[in-house]
């Protein structure tokens, strides 16, 4: 008998690729047959997953591993902000193009797509395919919307590419406005505790919290919860971390106090241009966050969705140093809910970090706000909850099918 084949679609990016490989690792386990398009530097994760790679390559430029220094990046982003809508679009056109290939002699019978990966919504529209939403951050609804800070000018622009194309491809059904509306199903991963007006957010949307899967490291790090000091974990994620000012502020702010501190500096930044290492620091390119949050007490990162769900996950308060727009939203939200403090990279001093992290880690009540999100994190179901929904629609779909 035929497996069911589910194709997951993705743009090329950690924050949005991890949420998603233990859902297909579960849905390669439930019998499924899952394809899962990616690119070179994607392919090593995806293949742990059991689901099957298909290579294709990304048109936009890998700008930013060109950059050395945080400020160059902030500075390529401000300048592209204008074109980012239009690029974005550019790249989906460019993605459904190889898709055709990919899939010409197999379609998929549902399509899994990341909710920036536009291609998937596409070329699931040009062939009549039930698709899934996947929310990596947050939901968008009539509530809240990331098109609210786009000029009519530039949604005119989309607009008029993406009418162009659709009639040169034959596909109906998928006006600008439309790329963006709900599907029958919608999954986030993050609790609807944490998602911005949770409330507000109707049947169509699955909160499962952070699916959260095996990740290979080149080391593990000798941490555990016999150590006598308290950890402290510093990371700015896999994009905007080449900081070196950064990480010898976090130096001077604790070479002196009781933390055994964790710092991840990422490539550009060699741990050894930093100076003098104290004894009470671990500073590496790379570090098993998955394996060392469970015995960290404090985490000090730039807020990306995927190491603020896995932190709460492990009841781990925060405090957070956005990089970009979308971690300023999480910053503030943190704050909000008193799980952690957040200032802005501009305030960033060695007083700063220490008085941050001495408030925090001294707050009981904001432990026990960050423990009731941690229960509300594991409440939510994660990547099985994810797999059962999605067995669901195709158990319905299939039903339709047969009547």
């Amino acid at each position: 008998m035929k497996k069911t084949h589910i194709a997951m679609i993705n743009i090329p990016a950690f924050g949005h690729v991890n949420p998603t490989l233990a859902v297909v690792s579960e849905l390669v386990q439930r019998g499924y047959k899952v394809t899962y398009p990616a690119t070179e530097k994607f392919i090593l994760v995806v293949k742990e997953t059991g689901a099957s790679v298909l290579p294709y390559h990304s048109a936009t430029t890998d700008l930013l591993d060109q950059l050395n220094h945080v400020k160059e990046i902030n500075e390529v982003m401000s300048i592209h902000s204008e074109n980012l809508p239009m690029r974005f679009l550019e790249e989906a056109i460019s993605t459904y193009y190889q898709l055709e290939q990919m899939y010409a002699d197999d379609l998929p019978d549902l399509i899994l797509f990341d909710f920036m990966a536009l291609a998937g919504k596409l070329f699931a529209a040009k062939h009549g395919i039930e698709a899934v939403r996947l929310y990596s951050s947050y939901a968008n609804n009539e509530h809240v919307s990331t098109l609210h800070d786009v000029s009519d000018e530039i949604k005119n622009e989309l607009a008029s590419k993406l009418n162009a194309f659709s009639e040169k491809e034959g596909i109906t059904g998928v006006s600008f406005m439309e790329l963006f509306t709900p599907e029958k199903l919608n999954i986030t991963f993050m609790p609807r505790a944490f998602q911005l007006k949770g409330e507000l957010f109707d049947e169509r949307f699955l909160f499962v919290g952070p699916s959260i899967g095996k990740r290979s490291y080149d080391e593990s790090l000798p941490i555990d919860g016999n150590n006598d000091r308290p950890v402290m974990l510093i990371s700015l994620g896999t994009i905007f971390n080449p900081w070196p000012e950064f990480y010898k502020m976090c130096i001077e702010a604790f070479r002196d106090s009781n933390w055994q501190v964790v710092m991840s500096t990422g490539s550009k930044i060699s741990p050894e241009s930093l100076g003098e290492i104290p004894d009470n620091f671990i500073v590496r390119h790379q570090v098993p966050q998955l394996e060392i949050l469970p015995h960290t007490r404090l985490f000090i990162t730039h807020g990306g969705m995927n190491s603020t769900m896995e932190a709460l996950s492990c009841g781990v308060p925060l405090v957070v140093i956005p990089q970009m727009f979308e971690q300023e939203i999480t910053a503030r939200r943190v704050s909000e809910l008193g799980l952690g403090h957040h200032f802005l990279p501009d305030e960033v001093t060695v007083q700063a970090l220490q008085t941050s992290v001495q408030e925090v880690s001294e707050d009981e009540q904001l432990k026990r706000r960050v423990y009731d999100m941690q229960k509300n994190i594991q409440e939510a179901g994660g990547a099985k909850k994810a797999a059962d929904a999605i067995e669901k629609l195709l158990s319905v779909s299939n039903m339709k099918a047969r009547v």
